[in-house]
């Protein structure tokens, strides 16, 4: 597994720290799903964030593009973006920022897209949102960028409606609508879930080529440990609503830190293993935020569990680079 080659010359354009969202209870304390999480991402440089179904990813998605769910909110944290600010902006403020400055594509754009409108007015439509030009402008630049993403006979397929499209080409279109404004961060949230294994690789193709193209920085949500291997440049892995292992892709693949790591790893069929060795399975199931585990959360599932996994939450350690939140990270890169 190889990263791919960046220009060296970056600079962080999203700074989020210690981001907590909970659920109240009016009976009970708070539910909270994501707990201090931190990270960077910086200018050019795409970052992916993994896990497990459940592990708070997309939470954290909807969290920095201020999009919970109106039972949820964000209890702690800061998140800027080149330097602003942007839990403390106001709706109609923070409406200029989502979708100009930060855009978002979401897993199922069957759900995303309008059914009742056509592609063209919708793209168009977001054209509008974020920059002053007329309906016959917007309609051209929606044709071009329908375009450019490589909609085959857009100038007619931007008067059909979404249900007239196949999955990766409704993909294409919410790509085009994120990209629009030209964003500083594009945010990705399972973007090929449900597609094909040949129309992903053209949608992760397509995402590659809009980065490069764009200066963006990409902020990519998944659980395919192989799609973030192709594309990511640094991977954060995500469990229990916290960010337990963060470093560049390539080391955090060849020598993971944190136990959940590796056995995220072990669980993976590949093409270079003995057929006649089984694929691990991680044994039991991810916590629930309203029942997390004492000390680490992930020492009833964990192999090299001790007894101060049990009593103990493990602190940050840095080791050669990389960051996990385990008590044995520097014993394990030793070994």
């Amino acid at each position: 597994m190889s990263a791919p080659a960046i220009d060296a010359a970056t600079d962080t354009v999203l700074d989020v720290r210690d981001l907590t969202v909970e659920f109240p209870h009016k009976d009970r304390e708070p539910v909270q799903p994501v707990r201090g999480v931190s990270f960077t991402v910086e200018r050019r440089r795409r970052l992916g964030i993994v896990g497990e179904s459940g592990s708070g990813k997309s939470l954290t998605a909807l969290a920095l593009m201020r999009l919970l769910p109106a039972t949820a909110r964000l209890a702690a944290g800061e998140v800027e973006l080149d330097g602003r600010e942007l839990t403390r902006l106001s709706e109609r403020e923070m409406a200029h920022v989502r979708g100009g400055r930060m855009a978002m594509v979401y897993q199922d754009p069957m759900s995303s897209l309008n059914p009742l409108q056509k592609v063209g007015n919708q793209v168009a439509e977001a054209i509008c949102t974020h920059e002053a030009v007329g309906r016959r402008e917007a309609h051209d630049r929606a044709v071009e960028l329908l375009r450019d993403v490589g909609l085959r006979q857009p100038e007619r397929r931007c008067h059909d409606y979404p249900h007239q499209f196949s999955g990766g080409m409704r993909q294409r279109v919410m790509i085009a609508m994120a990209v629009c404004a030209n964003p500083d961060v594009l945010i990705a949230d399972e973007p090929t879930t449900a597609l094909d294994v040949t129309t992903q690789a053209r949608i992760m193709d397509l995402l590659t080529r809009l980065v490069e193209e764009r200066h963006m920085a990409v902020l990519l949500i998944t659980h395919d440990l192989g799609l973030a291997a192709a594309f990511c440049d640094d991977i954060h892995v995500m469990y229990g609503g916290r960010l337990v292992e963060r470093g560049d892709a390539l080391t955090v693949f060849r020598r993971p830190l944190h136990p959940y790591t590796e056995a995220l790893l072990e669980s993976i069929c590949r093409l270079d293993r003995d057929v006649d060795r089984p694929i691990a399975a991680i044994a039991g199931q991810p916590p629930l935020p309203e029942n997390l585990p004492s000390g680490c959360s992930f020492h009833p599932r964990c192999a090299y569990a001790r007894e101060i996994c049990r009593a103990e939450p493990p602190a940050a350690v840095a080791v050669e680079g990389q960051t996990a939140e385990c008590h044995f990270a520097r014993e394990r890169r030793e070994t």
